[in-house]
């Protein structure tokens, strides 16, 4: 093995220098900040990086097909181009994750102290580094512009933070009536719960005329659960099992203002989820489709579950369980990356207390608590 420390200006140059070096089959070990010489005089210094890499000199034995060496011992085949890009890829972000936390701020970001500290909040706080770049890029156009500045260090920071996302108010995107809202999600994320919250919301408190439809056929009881919310809010409920159903229970309530739907929970990762949610709900403009995520749920699974449910034009997403988690970053970055707004966010089982309307400043505090 082939052990080498590198010294440059920044992790690019480091990065350079390595694949230049040792080539493209180098594993970083370990980066960190250090000063590196201004000139070759070596009068002055700047913040630099230190890169520490290895590479694997030993030939891997091949018996012609580079499959099996003379003994029998089986070696995996050589990376395929896009195989090698992902991985360089995923190497460099670590790497840049890594430098971010261990460099601090840039130089003329340490000038202002309520900034510094906020860029040290964002890189501890799980948000994803190309919105921690974009965001140092962001306030430092703000404050290179001429004049005096209108907004405080505190707005500037957060700023960017509360418009890189969208929210929505769901009602009040349309005027058409009736509104026809489904509720999709994976399992256990607080659909019916959340379809109770929005019942009562709409129906007990501004007095709008509310109907229910139930498609959860797979749930044990979640037909029963719908009907309780129905009984105590004086609501009709309709229980269909096929697409032809929703259509006839949905031309039943077209006198009413609001109709909710709720549908059965599905795995993301289940073969068929994207046709069954098109043969169900496809092609049916009159249907707002809601996608309900839970705050709890790991970011590689959110990930997941946004592309695969996305088969249906997403109105809004409505996120839950938010008292059952301190981390909302990968939520946060979800909602950076996509262009769908978030509508409501919901905390605890109390039907109607625990849901709000989302707004730019309560989703970024969301983010920024657990490292307040």
């Amino acid at each position: 093995m082939k052990l080498k420390t590198f010294l440059a200006r920044d992790l690019k140059d480091a990065l350079s220098q390595v694949k230049r070096e040792l080539g493209p089959e180098a594993v970083i070990l370990s980066t960190q900040s250090r000063w590196v010489k201004e000139n070759q005089t070596g009068w002055g210094r700047r913040p630099g990086v230190e890169v520490t890499a290895a590479v694997d000199m030993t030939p891997i034995p091949s018996n012609g097909d580079g499959d099996r060496d003379d003994r029998g011992v089986w070696f995996p085949p050589p990376p395929t181009p896009v195989s090698q890009i992902q991985e360089d890829l995923e190497e460099v972000k670590e790497l840049l994750h890594q430098w971010m936390r261990q460099s601090g701020p840039p130089s003329w970001l340490l000038q202002h102290k309520e900034l510094a500290m906020f860029y040290r909040v964002l890189t501890k706080s799980g948000l994803d580094e190309r919105f921690v770049q974009r965001w140092l890029d962001n306030v430092q156009g703000i404050l290179e512009q001429p004049g005096e500045q209108p907004l405080t260090l505190k707005e500037v920071a957060c700023r960017y933070l509360m418009h890189a996302f969208g929210v929505v108010d769901p009602w009040k995107a349309k005027e058409a009536q009736p509104r026809y809202w489904t509720f999709i999600g994976p399992t256990g994320v607080g659909k019916t719960t959340t379809i109770a919250k929005l019942a009562a919301k709409f129906g007990l408190m501004e007095k709008l005329q509310v109907g229910l439809i139930s498609m959860d056929n797979q749930r044990l009881g979640a037909h029963n659960q719908l009907a309780a919310y129905g009984r105590l809010t004086g609501q009709p409920l309709i229980v269909v099992h096929r697409r032809q159903e929703l259509l006839e229970a949905m031309e039943k309530m077209g006198d009413l203002d609001l109709i909710l739907i709720d549908t059965a929970g599905r795995s993301p990762y289940a073969p068929a989820l994207q046709k069954e949610l098109q043969e169900s709900l496809g092609d049916l403009p009159e249907l707002e489709h809601h996608l309900v995520l839970s705050a709890t749920t790991k970011e590689s699974n959110l990930i997941n579950a946004i592309k695969r449910f996305s088969i249906l034009p997403i109105s809004s997403y409505i996120i839950t369980k938010l008292d059952e988690t301190n981390d909302f970053s990968g939520i946060f970055n979800q909602l950076c990356r996509h262009r769908v707004p978030v509508s409501y966010l919901t905390a605890g089982q109390q039907v109607p207390e625990d849901i709000e309307l989302a707004s730019r400043r309560r989703v970024t505090e969301l983010l920024l608590r657990r490292r307040s």
